[in-house]
C-alpha cells in the first residue's frame, strides 16, 4: 500500500495501537485531572441534559472521563454504556468508574449496533477524528429514542488551539506529506458551521453550538514539547525522527519561538483552548 495515500481502515488500525500506548499517560495527565480543554467535561454532560432515569450512550468514551461525569446524574433506573475501540482506554473506564449499571464494549463507532435506544449520546474529542462522520451520526441516530439528545464536544481552529499548532506547523512546514491527504485532524469541526453542518446532515434538529474557552499550562516549553511528542505526536515521531536530528531540531527551534507569545514571566506556556459544545435532539 502506498503510504502516501490515506486508507481508513489503516488509520483505524494505526489510531487503536496509538491509543492502546498512549491511553495511560493520557488519562492520568491529562483527563483525569480535568486540566486545559478536560474542563469542558462538566460542562458537556450538563447541555445533555442527563436525567436519572435515562439510557446514556457515551460514545468513544476512551478512558472513561465523561462516563464518570455521566454516573453522578443517574439513578438506580439508569444506565451507561461506554464504547471505545481501545481496550486500554476500556480498561481504565471500567476500573475508574463505580456506578453499577455501566457496561462498557470494545465497538468501532463507523458499525455501531444496539437492540436498545439511548435517550442521551455523549462524544467528547472523538467526533473529528472519525473517518465517517455522516455514517457515526446517522447510526447513533438510529438507536435513539425519539426525543433523545446529543451533546458532542470538539476543538476549535488551529488558532483557537494554539497547544496543537504551535509544534506542528512547524512539523508541516518541514515535513508537508508527514501524514496522507484527508487524514483526520484535531481541527476538522473547528468552524461551528462544518459542525452545524455534519449534525444537520445526519438528520437532527434544534442544533445549538457554544463556544467555550479554557486555559492550559503547558508548563516550561521543554515539558511542552516532551509532552506533545510522547502524546499528540505519537503515532508520527518515528517519521519525524527518521529525517534527523538537524531536522528535529529545526522543528523545536521553531515551535519554541511560536511558543514565546505564549510564555509567562515564570518560563511558563499558558495556552488558550478553545472548545466548542453541540447539542441536538433527535
Amino acid at each position: 500500500m502506498n503510504s502516501d495515500v490515506y486508507d481508513p481502515v489503516q488509520y483505524k488500525i494505526g489510531s487503536v495501537a496509538n491509543w492502546n500506548a498512549v491511553a495511560p499517560s493520557y488519562h492520568k495527565n491529562w483527563a483525569e485531572k480535568q486540566i486545559g480543554p478536560f474542563k469542558s467535561t462538566k460542562e458537556l454532560v450538563r447541555s445533555a441534559n442527563i436525567r436519572s432515569n435515562d439510557t446514556v450512550l457515551d460514545l468513544a468514551c476512551g478512558t472513561g472521563v465523561v462516563s464518570k461525569e455521566v454516573s453522578h446524574h443517574l439513578g438506580k433506573t439508569g444506565m451507561l454504556v461506554g464504547v471505545d475501540l481501545s481496550r486500554v482506554a476500556l480498561s481504565i473506564a471500567k476500573s475508574s468508574i463505580s456506578f453499577p449499571n455501566s457496561f462498557f464494549a470494545e465497538m468501532d463507532a463507523e458499525n455501531i449496533g444496539f437492540c436498545i435506544n439511548f435517550d442521551k449520546v455523549v462524544c467528547q474529542y472523538a467526533l473529528m477524528f472519525f473517518p465517517d462522520v455522516g455514517k457515526v451520526l446517522r447510526s447513533v441516530k438510529g438507536i435513539m429514542e425519539k426525543d433523545g439528545k446529543i451533546a458532542v464536544a470538539v476543538h476549535g481552529t488551529q488558532e483557537g488551539v494554539p497547544y496543537f499548532s504551535t509544534i506542528m506547523n512547524p512539523i508541516l512546514f518541514h515535513i508537508p506529506d508527514i501524514r496522507p491527504k484527508g487524514t483526520p485532524t484535531s481541527y476538522r469541526f473547528g468552524d461551528p458551521n462544518d459542525l452545524f453542518k455534519e449534525i444537520s446532515n445526519a438528520g437532527f434538529s434544534n442544533i445549538d453550538i457554544r463556544k467555550y474557552t479554557f486555559q492550559y499550562n503547558a508548563g516550561t516549553f521543554e515539558e511542552y514539547w516532551a509532552d506533545y511528542m510522547t502524546t499528540t505526536a505519537n503515532s508520527i515521531r518515528s517519521k519525524i525522527e527518521a529525517h534527523g536530528k538537524r531536522m528535529l531540531a529545526a522543528i523545536k527551534k521553531e515551535a519554541k519561538i511560536a511558543a514565546s507569545r505564549f510564555t509567562k514571566n515564570d518560563g511558563s506556556i499558558e495556552f488558550p483552548w478553545d472548545v466548542l459544545i453541540a447539542t441536538a435532539d433527535n
